[in-house]
This record gives structure tokens, C-alpha cells and sequence, in this order.
């Protein structure tokens, strides 16, 4: 019986496909391109033959088997170069519809890699969504005071450009194919993309979480700018830093200080009290101070007294310098005196007045008269002779630039002055 053409293009497909077995697990691009060739030409003599034998249709379905047997191996010689390469022969060859080994990659099994490739899909997704409420978070830290500034924008602008550029490549088709060309441009298996896609978002994820972690350091950059600032009496700008270094670093407590120090100068006691307050709640000494000051002046003494002995117990503690603990101690014989208590007025004030005497700490406090000054009204309420001498201290050391010195400088002249007629008298 004489050959048909479906035989012989049935016997050019076995050639093609014993070619493979023989080669074993290395096959090059011209031994695919013969089998494709000739699963066509066994597609057309098919559909040519009018009647086929059942022995050829068991052939063709053994041959097409071992095809299928050999769809990874064939997909990996074809896209050894890009994953795209059967996409762009079929777009050269332009295959029926019903031509399926043309997409053999299609039904090939998965690479090893592919297999986990929903959990890097899904830890992307969560990878990124976190990524985006960090940055979120830390950008409405910046802007949350009222204007970024230099430092702020330079700090938010790269990660928030990487990570809407890593969200818009999985949110967005164009991004996505942008990023598949980046990858193939790189020569990252398709395999490994996912794996790949997950690093760098957990890189940026680590980017973004030592960002976060900084923003102390920052708010601390911030403050130094602030105290800078107000050293220079540009005062609105300081505001404004201090602001910042709270808005970076809420637990950042001498900025809170700070702050409350710049409102009292602007007057703002109800503000500079929240300030003071917040500082004093992590125990910064200097705040249980300016506080218990301001609740003198509003003539709470119960209250400022308690805050004094709490602050000098936070400057004993962190070992605080002298400054802190003379104005602590003359703020609490301040408070003694109002409330009456003359005695323990007196013990503070002597206190105070041993450490402005102090070599090394007198320089570092500008204001000694206040507890001379102090000390004169408690002796004078205890009815000591010594208060006269305490008025003189007054006078020598006082400050008419605060306004509680100057009404206690004019009470001393008043003093001084009436002693002297009495001893003109004598």
C-alpha cells in the first residue's frame, strides 16, 4: 500500500520527536522549530484525508503524548534567551487557534519556583500596602506641623517616589509591563520574577522602617535648629522647628520644653503650660521648674510646691546640673513663703543660695539675687536680724530685667533706705 500523505508527515513527526530522546535533555531551537514544523504538516494532511485509519489517529495521539512529554524541555531550549520567545514566534507564524503546540508553554509544568508564587503575590501585596501606611504615617509626621521644609521634603521625596513606583507596577498594567521589560532587560527568569519583585519590596520595606526608626535623630536635627533659631530671636521660625521635633518624636521632651520656654516669652502661659506639662510627665527637671513658677504667679501654691519637690527629686536622679536645682529650690521657697511656711522657705532658699555660691556653678546661673531677695522676705517673717544683710544681697545681685527681681529690687531699696535713716537717727 502506498504511502499517504498523512504517513508521510507522521513519520517526519516521530523522526523529529526521536531526535529529542536521542539528544536527551539538550535540544536547540532548530530541533523545535523541525517538530512545530511537522505537527503542522500533520494538522494539514488531517484535515486533507478524507478517511483516516484508526492506527493513524492512535499515532498521532502517541506522538502528540511524547510532545507534551517534552513541553518543559521545549519551552526551556525556546525561552533560553527571553520568557517572551514563543510569544514573538507566534506572532511571526501567525498558528491556527486549534494549534496547541505552538503554546506549549502553556501547558508545560511549572517551574519548581512557580509553585509558591500565590504566597509572593500575596506577601507583595501586604509588602507594599504596608509600605505605603509607613510612608504615609511618616510623611503626615513632617507635614503635621505645618510645612515640611527642606530637610522634610529631601527626607519623604525618594522613598515616596520608589514606593508609588512599586505600587503602580502592581496596580497598574502599564507599570506592570514597564516592570516585566525592566526585569527581562536584567535577565531574571520569569521563574524568578515573583521572588524578585518581593525583595525589592522588602528592601523597601527595610528602607522605610530605618526611616521610621530615625525620626528621633531627625526631631532631635529639628530642636538643635529650633534652639539655633531662638538664640538669633528669630523666634517664629524656632516655633516652627520646635513644632517639627515634636511632630517627628512626640516623646522628644526637650523640644517640649523648648516650646513651652517660647510661648512663656510670647506670653502664652496657658500654652506654655501644656508644653511644660508634657515635658514634666517624662520628668524633665527643668519643666517641673518654669510649671511650678507659672502656678506661683497664679497663686496655686499647693500645686507648685508639689511640682518643685517632684522636680528636685527627677534632678537628684538624673544627676542635674546646678542651674536646674538653684532655680528648683528657689522656686520652692517661693512657694513656701506664699503659702506661710517660713521655716522650710528658709531652708530652700539657704539651699538655693549654696549652690549660687558654688565656684563652678555661679557662672551658669544668671540669676542669683532672686534667692537673696526671697530669703530677706522669709527672715523678715521670722523676724531675724539677718534679713537685713539678706537685702543687701538683693541689691547687689538682682536683675531688674525679670519682673519679679524688679518689684523685689524696689522693696529692698525701700528696706536699705529706711535703715539707713534709722541709723542716721542714731
Amino acid at each position: 500500500m502506498m504511502n499517504t500523505q498523512l504517513d508521510t508527515t507522521l513519520q517526519r513527526y516521530e523522526a523529529a520527536l526521536q531526535s529529542i530522546e536521542e539528544t536527551g535533555r539538550t535540544i536547540d531551537v532548530e530541533q523545535v522549530l523541525i517538530i512545530l514544523n511537522a505537527r503542522d504538516a500533520v494538522q494539514i494532511a488531517l484535515k486533507e484525508q478524507k478517511s483516516i485509519p484508526t492506527s493513524r489517529l492512535q499515532k498521532i495521539i502517541e506522538l502528540d503524548a511524547l510532545l507534551r512529554e517534552k513541553a518543559q524541555l521545549i519551552t526551556k531550549a525556546v525561552n533560553a534567551k527571553t520568557d517572551k520567545e514563543f510569544p514573538d514566534w507566534r506572532e511571526s507564524v501567525q498558528p491556527i487557534t486549534e494549534a496547541w503546540w505552538w503554546r506549549l508553554e502553556t501547558i508545560a509544568p511549572p517551574h519548581p519556583w512557580d509553585l509558591l508564587d500565590w504566597l509572593w503575590k500575596l506577601l507583595l501585596v501586604a509588602g507594599w500596602t504596608a509600605n505605603i501606611s509607613l510612608l504615609v504615617n511618616i510623611a503626615t509626621r513632617f507635614f503635621g506641623a505645618g510645612g515640611v521644609g527642606l530637610l522634610g521634603a529631601a527626607a519623604v521625596a525618594l522613598p515616596s517616589i520608589l514606593t508609588l513606583l512599586q505600587a503602580s507596577s502592581e496596580l497598574t498594567k502599564a507599570g506592570a509591563e514597564g516592570l516585566e521589560k525592566l526585569l527581562e532587560r536584567l535577565k531574571i527568569p520569569k521563574h524568578y520574577q515573583q521572588e524578585v519583585k518581593l525583595a525589592s519590596t522588602l528592601i523597601m520595606s527595610g528602607i522605610l522602617i530605618s526611616f521610621w526608626f530615625a525620626l528621633p535623630s531627625v526631631s532631635k536635627k529639628y530642636n538643635s535648629n529650633g534652639l539655633k533659631n531662638y538664640g538669633e530671636r528669630n523666634l517664629g521660625a524656632a516655633e516652627k522647628d520646635y513644632q517639627r521635633a515634636i511632630s517627628l518624636d512626640e516623646d522628644n521632651i526637650e523640644a517640649h520644653y523648648n516650646l513651652g520656654n517660647l510661648y512663656e516669652d510670647w506670653l502664652e502661659f496657658e500654652k506654655a503650660k501644656k508644653q511644660y506639662q508634657v515635658a514634666a510627665v517624662d520628668g524633665l527637671p527643668q519643666a517641673y521648674n518654669n510649671l511650678g513658677r507659672l502656678y506661683i504667679q497664679e497663686k496655686k501654691y499647693l500645686q507648685a510646691a508639689f511640682l518643685l519637690n517632684k522636680g528636685l527629686k527627677a534632678a537628684e536622679e538624673k544627676n542635674s546640673n546646678p542651674e536646674n536645682k538653684y532655680s528648683l529650690f528657689k522656686n520652692l521657697g517661693w512657694a513656701r513663703l506664699q503659702q506661710g511656711r517660713y521655716e522650710e522657705a528658709e531652708q530652700a532658699l539657704q539651699a538655693a543660695i549654696g549652690i549660687a555660691r558654688n565656684p563652678d556653678a555661679e557662672k551658669h546661673i544668671p540669676n542669683p539675687g532672686a534667692a537673696y531677695c526671697l530669703l530677706a522676705q522669709a527672715l523678715e517673717k521670722l523676724k531675724q536680724p539677718t534679713a537685713l544683710e539678706q537685702w543687701q544681697q538683693c541689691s547687689q545681685f538682682g536683675s531688674r530685667l525679670n519682673a519679679d527681681e524688679d518689684t523685689w529690687l524696689h522693696l529692698a531699696n525701700k528696706k536699705l533706705s529706711k535703715s539707713k535713716v534709722r541709723e542716721a537717727e542714731k
